[in-house]
């Protein structure tokens, strides 16, 4: 519940930071299956406002959750469990005139935020630990998708890939209690996500 909170939080930042003076273009809900080198791989859900800025260029504002990264190992014989990674992205979209009127492809890149909420430290089936909020990560990301619809809306897949790596993050546990004495290490968040939503226009 926590994590989807913070999910929920994330999309507000990332409408907060656009530009007041540009006008709201549109809105997208996706899911998509996110691929990271350190945690492995999980689904991810979220929510994309896209504000127009000048002819075929979308300024957009991107939250999501990912989660059910589960059975990541530690070292020691200890492993994380129910681990999430928030993304907050903000970035620019090419999104030229659809072709035959209904098929349109887009294109961008901008830079993340990608905060990992505290999670869980099991030793088999037994739980030892659960740490304190743990760290964020600021990254890029690129991609880009196909869109079939009328004028308002419609259905896209994309491929985003998402380059964010943070050495030496020290974990903190909660209660004092640490199996490790210190546990410390590198979180590369980096790796491809690929998605399937519903774009809204207005």
């Amino acid at each position: 519940m926590k994590t989807r909170v913070s999910a929920l939080a994330a999309a507000a930042v990332a409408a907060a930071v656009l530009p007041l003076g540009a006008s709201a273009a549109g809105f997208s809900a996706f899911a998509g299956f996110k691929d990271t080198k350190t945690f492995d791989s999980s689904v991810e859900f979220g929510g994309q406002l896209e504000f127009d800025f000048v002819p075929c260029l979308t300024l957009v504002g991107r939250g999501a959750w990912a989660g059910d990264f589960d059975d990541v190992s530690l070292g020691g014989g200890f492993v994380a469990h129910d681990l999430a990674v928030v993304p907050v992205e903000v970035g620019l979209l090419v999104r030229p005139p659809q072709l035959f009127g209904f098929l349109g492809i887009y294109g961008g890149a901008g830079a993340g935020w990608y905060y990992v909420p505290g999670f869980d430290v099991r030793s088999g089936k037994k739980l030892v630990a659960e740490t304190e909020e743990t760290t964020d990560l600021v990254g890029f990301w690129a991609g880009g998708g196909l869109e079939v619809g009328t004028e308002n809306f419609h259905v896209f897949a994309e491929a985003k890939y998402t380059g964010a790596k943070k050495n030496d993050v020290d974990f903190e546990f909660k209660d004092g209690y640490d199996p490790h004495g210190k546990l410390s290490g590198t979180v590369d968040l980096s790796g491809m996500t690929y998605s399937a939503g519903i774009r809204v226009s207005w």
